[in-house]
C-alpha cells in the first residue's frame, strides 16, 4: 500500500471520520489488537490538538505504510495554542509520545501557519511484513520481556547482530518456547508480576544461560548475568556474547 491522504474540515464532527479514514487503512493493513489501538490513538490525540488548539480550517491525515512500522502525519493551516481548550488537554501530546516510537512537531506560528505532526509507530501485525527469517546456523536467543515495543526493538537489533530471536511478552508463552530449548535466555524479571523471576530458575534447569534484566536487583543469584533495566543494547549484547562465546 502507498501512501494516502485525506483532508477533513477541521471542526470536532471530522474526528469520528477520521478515526474511521486511519482504521479502513489499518484493516487493509492487516494491523490488529494493540497495533490497531495504538495506531488510533495516536491519530486520534494529534487530530484532537489540531481541532481543538491550532484554529484551523482543515487537517490532513497521511499514512504510510514502512517496515514493521507506520508514519502517521498530521497537518494543518493553523497556530498551535497551549493555552486553547481545557486544563486537561496536555494530556494530549502526552499520551502521542507514549505510544509512537517518534514523534516530531513543527507548531505553527502567526506569521508561518500550518502545524505538523509526524508519529512513527511500530507495528508487527501488519500483514504482508513477515518476521525477518534467520539464516541457518544463527544461534537462538528467547526473550522474554513484558514490555511489547522495548522488547521487539531490542530482538530487532540482536536480530541484525547475527541471533534468532524469538520474542514472548508472558511467562507462559517463554515456557512454551523452552522446547526446543534455545542457547541463551534474556529474561526481565518482572514479567508477569514477578513470574519471570520463577522462569530463570526453570530455564537454568534446562541447561539454557539467562541474562536477568530488572529494574529491581534479585537479592539471590538467579541468572549467569545480569543488567540493570533499562539495560543498553550494547550492554545485552556483550553479555549475550560472553555467555555463548567465551574467551577461553
Amino acid at each position: 500500500m502507498s501512501a494516502q491522504t485525506r483532508w477533513f474540515p477541521a471542526i470536532p464532527g471530522s474526528l469520528p471520520e477520521i478515526r474511521a479514514f486511519v482504521r479502513g487503512l489499518a484493516g487493509e493493513s492487516g494491523l490488529g489488537g494493540d497495533d490497531l489501538r495504538d495506531v488510533l490513538l495516536a491519530v486520534a490525540e494529534a487530530a484532537d490538538n489540531a481541532v481543538q488548539r491550532a484554529g484551523a480550517s482543515v487537517v490532513g491525515v497521511t499514512w504510510e505504510p514502512r517496515d514493521h512500522a507506520v508514519l502517521l502525519t498530521i497537518e494543518d493551516d493553523g497556530v498551535f495554542d497551549l493555552r486553547a481548550g481545557t486544563a486537561a488537554r496536555p494530556l494530549g501530546l502526552r499520551l502521542l509520545f507514549g505510544v509512537a516510537d517518534e514523534v516530531q512537531v513543527r507548531p505553527g506560528k502567526p506569521t508561518w501557519p500550518g502545524t505538523v505532526v509526524r508519529a512513527l509507530v511500530r507495528v508487527w501485525s501488519r500483514a504482508g511484513v513477515p518476521d525477518l527469517p534467520a539464516p541457518p546456523g544463527r544461534p537462538r536467543v528467547l526473550l522474554v520481556d513484558g514490555d511489547r515495543f522495548s522488547g521487539q526493538a531490542l530482538a530487532a537489533f540482536l536480530h541484525a547482530e547475527g541471533y534468532d530471536v524469538t520474542a514472548v511478552t508472558t511467562v507462559a508463552a517463554a515456557e512454551a518456547a523452552l522446547q526446543p530449548p534455545p542457547r541463551l535466555a534474556i529474561v526481565d524479571l518482572l514479567t508477569s508480576h514477578g513470574e519471570g523471576t520463577r522462569f530463570a530458575t526453570v530455564a537454568r534447569t534446562f541447561g539454557v544461560p539467562v541474562v536477568a534484566v530488572s529494574a529491581i536487583e534479585p537479592a539471590a543469584p538467579l541468572a549467569d548475568a545480569y543488567l540493570p533495566k533499562p539495560a543498553h543494547p550494547l550492554c545485552v549484547l556483550a553479555a549475550v556474547r560472553d555467555l555463548l562465546s567465551p574467551d577461553p
